[in-house]
């Protein structure tokens, strides 16, 4: 399709594309009835779980696995690592679309979502949620500027002065991208840190920040190499195996000093034998840890492995799906509470945002250029 000289291409109606748009289809119309009906009509809320699917995966998993632009434009930018610059703008657009459907997501999940913008006018500068919420806001920004110039380069405009001023701006803003990462990565382990007598004792720490920054880093890494393979089997993208050899030592180390903060937080708590109870937090707190950190360790220290693409993939894919049920058990299996679980509209939401990510990333990787001109 052409617009003027602009030529506009959109996906092909392949089976994966029609089920996106199926889910999306879903995912919206929960989203209606619960603009339309109130939560009572779609979700299995009470006042004991007020935050329950939404926060746990929208929220606390949807900024983790966005952590790839940050952990990403650091590392080629701000350390000179200038052979992962062909996966920089995937990982900043993922990053980009991510924190949307974040805010999207909480416009579903809040009772009054046309008061989100009260937050910046009557703002509670004490409360972690304020932090989260304006670094969000502002980290938006930044990744927005950072995509620009490939944007620019869609419409012909490489090396004209807008494209220049935003090159020439592209070290400070990397740095306050990675400055606010920290910040609010973090702060979504504080905000936990106010239920000390409701959270199971495997996953409440005083060092809950710090666990929630580290798994980011590690889910950051992962992410990147999840979408830098799949990019490569549908946009037929190069596969650069020392770029993935590269990510998946970067995984590792992160892996490593995760699985040490735990254990030694542990240690030092005296809690190590809560691990083997055999209930259910037990079992899903072994169950997180093995699959999400000690597996992809695993894989990527196995010399015959971890140079292999398969095994790299295999491990980020684990890597991911560990930190999806890190927040899961932080957030609901290893907090008392009423009997829970989801509406079917509560996860058709929260699937159809995910689906409209996914159509989202085709459709621009489709017509703008990946790969920087600069």
């Amino acid at each position: 399709m052409n617009i003027g000289n602009l030529e506009i291409k959109f996906p092909k109606l392949s089976i994966g594309t029609v089920t996106l748009l199926i889910i999306a289809a879903v995912g919206l119309y929960s989203a209606f009835v619960r603009y339309t009906q109130g939560f009572g009509a779609m979700t299995n809320m009470s006042d004991s779980r007020p935050w329950a699917f939404w926060i746990s995966f929208d929220l606390l998993v949807g900024v983790a696995i966005s952590a790839g632009a940050f952990v990403i434009a650091g590392t080629t930018h701000l350390f000179h690592l200038k052979k992962y610059e062909p996966i920089v703008r995937p990982a900043l657009l993922t990053g980009f679309l991510g924190y949307i459907l974040v805010s999207l997501g909480l416009l579903v999940d809040l009772g009054q979502p046309q008061r989100i913008w009260h937050m910046m006018i009557y703002r509670n500068i004490h409360s972690p949620l304020f932090e989260v919420g304006m670094c969000v806001m502002i980290y938006l920004t930044v990744l927005l500027l950072e995509f620009i110039p490939a944007i620019l380069e869609k419409f012909g405009l490489a090396h004209q002065a807008p494209w220049k001023w935003i090159k020439n701006l592209s070290i400070p803003l990397i740095i306050s991208g990675f400055v606010l990462s920290t910040m609010h990565q973090s702060t979504l382990g504080t905000l936990y840190l106010i239920v000390p007598h409701k959270m199971h004792p495997l996953w409440y720490t005083p060092i809950l920040p710090i666990i929630f920054f580290t798994s980011a880093l590690a889910v950051g890494f992962g992410m990147v190499i999840f979408e830098t393979v799949l990019s490569h089997h549908i946009f037929g993208w190069d596969l650069h195996e020392d770029i993935l050899q590269g990510l998946g030592k970067g995984l590792r180390v992160s892996l490593v000093m995760l699985l040490m903060l735990k254990v030694g937080d542990l240690i030092y708590a005296g809690e190590m034998g809560l691990i083997l109870e055999g209930n259910l937090q037990s079992k899903s707190f072994i169950l997180e840890n093995v699959a999400g950190i000690i597996l992809p360790i695993i894989i990527l220290t196995l010399p015959r492995l971890r140079v292999d693409p398969k095994w790299i993939f295999r491990a980020g894919l684990l890597t991911v799906i560990g930190l999806v049920l890190h927040r899961f058990n932080l957030s609901m299996v290893g907090l008392a509470g009423d009997a829970y679980f989801p509406h079917w509209m509560e996860i058709a939401a929260t699937a159809g945002l995910f689906a409209l990510g996914l159509l989202a990333f085709g459709m621009v990787a489709l017509n703008v250029p990946m790969h920087s001109e600069h």
